[in-house]
């Protein structure tokens, strides 16, 4: 006989998975719901975030077209999962017309807009798998739809999985592509034992080059105020542009982060710095903070004060130990490269690929994508 009082709720599988899709307005309010569910989910603690998504919805949205579909899934009356989906028109490759499906927070191969990384359903544990095959059987059902994109997810097997339970019953095509590596760092075990563990340059780079860097004069890593958010930013483009000869955000892109980056840091989760060499900003830094992770969202310095040291690396190596302290387990450098080297794999002790998955629908665009993958895969290995 069970003791009276105990919550079974998350264990009750006989319980039929109900969907109901919500409207904007209360996606928009539902902060306290998401961030609960979230909490108790393994989903990515920022990309995945209130804040983080319905700062891209309301950047973006509008300007793609996009019609909302926010599915949450319940088990009873308890909201175990969470689907922020899109839809779209948009063309492949200039001309294929294709009514799309994707996740907020990403417009897939649209360099236009930020893109979020660990893309996913939002879910307890013991219902992701669940939740990610309502999430497809609700959307075939609604039909309306030829392609369901998921970008950047690291969960591209989970997913793959899933589509192959209903690919062949409704005549689908699916596809894994655009492979990329996350590089994290983990600080569980305290920043002296990070460096510990570098390669002897790179611990050179990061630990010991700061003396280098004080001859050019004296050198301090300040927090930005929250009300010198923009001017920071503005910093961090002037400094971008010369390393990369482009700035980092401009337009929406922008506007999206002094939103979010103001939204932060009311949370104090916002981790912007400014490293200075006497009163000269040669270096800014902005980061998030989210539960125990920490991420590198963008980072800009001035290539043009020292050949002998990376004025990047110094302040990513006081990042890492201010964070460290700080009790963050993992940093996350998240994925692309350097322009001149691959610092992320030297700074890194785990990585995570992403891959994105695409599922076709309908009586052409099936084909037409098997065809022309099963040409290029010919093509690649012709003698």
């Amino acid at each position: 006989m069970e003791a009276p009082g105990l919550d079974h709720r998350p264990r009750q599988v006989s319980n039929p998975l109900s969907v109901r899709q919500w409207s904007v307005d209360e996606w928009l309010n539902c902060e306290s719901q998401w961030t609960d569910l979230l909490t108790r989910s393994e989903a990515d603690p920022l990309f995945l975030s209130w804040e983080w998504l319905t700062s891209w919805w309301k950047s973006f949205g509008a300007d793609l077209a996009a019609d909302p579909c926010i599915l949450a899934f319940y088990r009873g009356d308890r909201l175990v999962g969470a689907a922020p989906l899109y839809r779209k028109r948009e063309f492949r490759r200039r001309v294929i017309p294709v009514n799309s499906v994707q996740l907020v927070g990403l417009s897939w191969r649209d360099s236009e807009r930020i893109v979020s990384e660990y893309m996913d359903v939002v879910a307890e544990p013991d219902h992701v798998e669940s939740v990610r095959s309502a999430c497809i059987g609700q959307l075939i059902r609604d039909g309306g739809w030829s392609e369901f994109s998921i970008g950047f997810t690291a969960a591209s097997s989970e997913w793959a999985d899933a589509f192959s339970d209903v690919a062949r019953s409704c005549g689908c095509y699916v596809r894994e592509l655009d492979s990329s590596i996350s590089h994290q760092a983990s600080l569980g075990e305290g920043f002296p034992k990070y460096l510990e563990g570098l390669g002897q340059s790179t611990r050179r780079s990061l630990w010991h080059l700061r003396k280098r860097l004080n001859s050019h004069g004296k050198v301090t890593l300040e927090r930005v105020p929250d009300d010198e958010i923009s001017s920071a930013l503005n910093d961090l483009n002037r400094l971008h542009l010369m390393r990369w000869q482009r700035t980092a955000f401009t337009g929406q892109r922008l506007a999206f982060h002094e939103n979010l980056a103001t939204r932060m840091a009311a949370r104090r989760q916002l981790i912007m710095t400014r490293l200075r060499v006497g009163e000269r900003v040669v270096s800014v830094a902005y980061d998030i903070r989210a539960g125990d992770r920490q991420y590198n969202i963008k980072l800009g310095f001035d290539p043009t004060l020292s050949s002998q040291v990376s004025i990047g690396l110094i302040h990513l190596g006081y990042l890492l130990e201010e964070a460290a302290g700080a009790g963050v387990v993992i940093y996350d450098f998240l994925a692309g490269r350097g322009r001149s080297s691959d610092y992320k794999t030297h700074l890194s002790q785990i990585r995570i690929e992403l891959r994105s998955i695409q599922m076709l629908k309908g009586h052409l665009l099936p084909r037409l994508y098997k065809w022309h993958d099963q040409l290029t895969h010919g093509l690649r290995h012709a003698p």
